[in-house]
């Protein structure tokens, strides 16, 4: 049973969510942004809070279209030689975690065969590429199902929580299938949330239902902000 179906669904908060989303979408497809530079601000912004830095197992999102970009900046994630980065997969509208391999730098004039992932580190301008990923249903990046490499919520440290919009009391606003609410509601007490986003996804009060969790910490290209 999904989180969403432990509670009663408001009808008012249902329409609120469904006002913020248009309007969030909206200004986001009229929104450009260089996807180095803001990468690269999110990630010292990130760098600003001790559970990050410390985190031995962290869950990230490969994001996709206008979301907050942090592909550019997973090669920074490896900088800790004992750290554990996993990816989510779509599972039958559930998440599952996946750890994984260190990214391998490409050549400048060459790519090399067999290689699907490639992206641009944002502190470097050097390319990237990351093996054991397949292109999903939607056109985002998922980690090949590896038995051995999978990461189960006992495990995190700290997850990197992707959103639609989130407001400076920790509220966030998914995008409405609910994949990221059931994955959180698994997570231990001492998981930390981070929410990621752009500041124009920043609102005055996120609505929320019962079963919508807080972030712990909210992080844009401007701005650090903890709230517990």
């Amino acid at each position: 049973m999904s989180a969403a179906e432990n509670f009663p669904v408001d009808a008012k908060i249902a329409t609120a969510k469904k006002a913020t989303r248009q309007t969030i979408k909206r200004r986001l497809a009229e929104l450009a942004f260089n996807r180095a530079d803001v990468a690269s601000r999110l990630f010292l912004n990130l760098e600003r809070l001790p559970e990050f830095r410390a985190a031995e197992t962290l869950g990230v999102y490969l994001d996709f279209g206008s979301e907050a970009p942090i592909r550019p900046f997973l090669p920074r994630l490896f900088d800790r030689p004992k750290r554990v980065v996993a990816v989510p997969r779509c599972v039958d509208r559930e998440l599952e975690f996946y750890r994984l391999a260190p990214p391998t730098f490409l050549s400048a004039d060459a790519v090399p065969p067999n290689v699907d992932f490639v992206d641009v580190d944002a502190f470097s301008d050097a390319r990237f590429s990351l093996v054991d990923l397949t292109l999903g249903a939607f056109g985002i990046w998922e980690p090949l199902p590896e038995p051995s490499r999978r990461v189960f919520p006992e495990a995190f440290d700290v997850v990197l929580v992707p959103g639609l919009a989130f407001d400076l009391n920790g509220g966030r606003l998914g995008r409405g299938a609910g994949f990221y609410d059931r994955f959180l509601a698994a997570l231990p007490s001492k998981t930390r949330l981070i929410g990621v986003a752009l500041d124009e996804q920043i609102v005055e009060k996120a609505p929320r239902d019962a079963f919508d969790l807080p972030v712990d910490a909210l992080v844009t290209p401007s701005r650090t902000v903890v709230f517990g």
